[in-house]
């Protein structure tokens, strides 16, 4: 699901400070503008996320041109997809060790076998999920 919510940019001694303006439990910072939004994006994902998966109810957004900031602040529209971030997590790879008799082994490298693509394929066949 695509949201949109907006934060806050503020100087936070030598950090810049992010705080959403509907989600008062969501701040973050980083050492500069760029870091600070992508720490806002990072913030506001993991927010998102655990609140779908906990069936919280999220609040309306307001809407940009009724947010007032202070001087010094900026407006951030941080756009969250969590169906590509869960899509992202899915697919992350993760290291396995294992166990191969030493001629399985010496066979596999001699004819260019790639380990993980192998044990990927023959487990996604196994659980049948081609």
């Amino acid at each position: 699901m695509k949201y949109i919510y907006y934060a806050t940019l503020y100087q936070d001694g030598d950090s810049i400070g992010v705080k959403f303006y509907d989600l008062p439990n969501v701040n973050t910072f980083g050492d500069g503008e760029i870091e600070a939004s992508e720490m806002a994006k990072d913030a506001l994902e993991g927010y998102l996320l655990a609140a779908e998966d906990n069936q919280i109810e999220l609040p309306e957004r307001t809407n940009a041109a009724d947010i007032q900031t202070k001087k010094g602040e900026s407006l951030l529209a941080v756009v969250v997809d969590t169906s590509l971030v869960r899509e992202r997590e899915d697919n992350k790879l993760v290291k396995k060790t294992l166990t191969i008799p030493s001629y399985l082994d010496r066979a596999a490298r001699e004819n260019g076998l790639n380990f993980s693509q192998e044990l990927s394929d023959r487990l996604k066949k196994k659980l049948k999920l081609n």
